[in-house]
């Protein structure tokens, strides 16, 4: 597997291009904008886009989402508990043209497969109710959005929308969740695990539960 990053620089976001070297098929996550570019990059390396996935709905890792989706005519995937913050407008930072459909929801622990590649959805609440990594145990890579940093974890107070009271989400400081995601859902994968942030650079599990600050394993 070989993997490329487009830095959408007012953010810093992180745009992952994950391809199987000898198919050239691949997944883009998190597209969060800027589409020409993304696509120069998949078509300068002669890769074949099989689908969209996004780890939280938040606009700076959408919204080129719908270009993209159009462009290739492939699907856009979330989790399930996300749908509702890729909906609401007033809560997801949005900077798209058109509202974002998700074609193929997730659940914990689904895979998603392309070519010779499994991605594991691993649901990480906490930044946002339906966040997830997209593990890949046979490369042992991990793609956490913005749930776990380089040496730091997302923010946990951005509003969610009404309906997940419904859930046993609050509304918002959602601190303990992200947590006890960062602790039962990631901590748990090998320490060689490479962790690749939806910003900022790249770290590893066993150095995160050494040093991070926020969380130790």
């Amino acid at each position: 597997m070989k993997l490329l990053k487009h830095v959408v620089r007012n953010m810093d976001q992180n745009v992952y291009i994950y391809f199987d070297e000898n198919t050239k098929e691949g997944v883009i996550i998190d597209p969060g904008a800027q589409a020409g570019s993304i696509a120069k990059l998949i078509e300068e390396n002669d890769i074949i886009p099989k689908a969209i996935l996004l780890t939280h709905g938040h606009g700076d890792h959408t919204s080129a989402a719908n270009e993209l989706k159009e462009k290739y005519n492939i699907p856009i995937c979330a989790h399930s508990w996300e749908i509702p913050v890729i909906a609401d407008s007033s809560i997801n930072f949005y900077m798209g043209g058109g509202e974002i459909t998700v074609d193929k929801v997730f659940n914990d622990n689904d895979e998603f497969e392309f070519n010779n590649c499994k991605l594991k959805v691993i649901h990480t609440p906490g930044h946002t109710q339906g966040g997830v990594c997209y593990y890949d145990y046979k490369n042992s890579v991990v793609f956490s959005g913005d749930t776990l940093f380089y040496a730091s974890v997302g923010r946990t107070d951005f509003p969610n929308p009404p309906q997940t009271a419904d859930m046993g989400y609050p509304s918002s400081d959602n601190t303990e969740k992200l947590l006890n995601s960062i602790k039962t859902k990631l901590y748990v994968l090998p320490d060689d695990t490479v962790v690749f942030p939806g910003h900022g650079g790249k770290s590893q599990i066993g150095f995160e539960k050494k040093f991070n600050p926020f969380v130790k394993g």
